[in-house]
């Protein structure tokens, strides 16, 4: 019980710490977040432009290091919504453990302290978001790819229209 309870104190000093955490990077780093991502959008829509005019050329060259800077983009953002989400996973978990003791005996007053943690939980999520706007997780990965490639058939459409007279 007293193992327990200590656990259960810990774990959630540990969810409010990772959500105080969450929350100053969000604050210091919204700008620079909602601009890597809309210069990685841009840049792999573009990359990935003058990689289909590269392949219509048949130049090989410059589809192999189109390809690359492709793969570079989409390497970085990946490499950064997947670390923000790792984060969003952790304190999912820790909030899990903790409602996972609601169940055990506890003492009045740390019963008390549950509720009030499961109340405040809702409003207090330890998501990475840019600027507010969208949160930064793996959801945002196939909202990116699903952009990227509507911008990219409107891009071929308009350079496969034959010149007007």
């Amino acid at each position: 019980m007293l193992l327990t309870t200590k656990k259960l104190k810990i774990l959630m000093n540990t969810y409010w710490m990772l959500c105080g955490a969450v929350h100053q990077a969000n604050v210091f780093y919204c700008y620079q977040l909602i601009s890597v991502i809309f210069n990685s959008f841009i840049l792999i829509t573009i990359t990935c432009y003058t990689f289909f005019l590269y392949v219509r050329d048949g130049n090989m060259f410059s589809i192999v290091t189109e390809g690359a800077w492709i793969l570079t983009h989409i390497y970085y953002v990946v490499v950064l919504v997947n670390s923000s989400t790792d984060v969003t996973n952790s304190a999912i978990e820790t909030s899990q453990m903790i409602c996972k003791f609601t169940n055990s005996s506890l003492d009045p007053v740390l019963r008390r302290k549950l509720e009030g943690f499961l109340l405040q939980f809702p409003h207090h999520n330890a998501r990475f978001s840019a600027l507010g706007y969208f949160p930064m997780h793996n959801e945002t990965l196939t909202a990116m790819a699903g952009a990227v490639t509507t911008y990219l058939v409107i891009l071929i459409q308009f350079q496969a229209q034959p010149p007007s007279i």
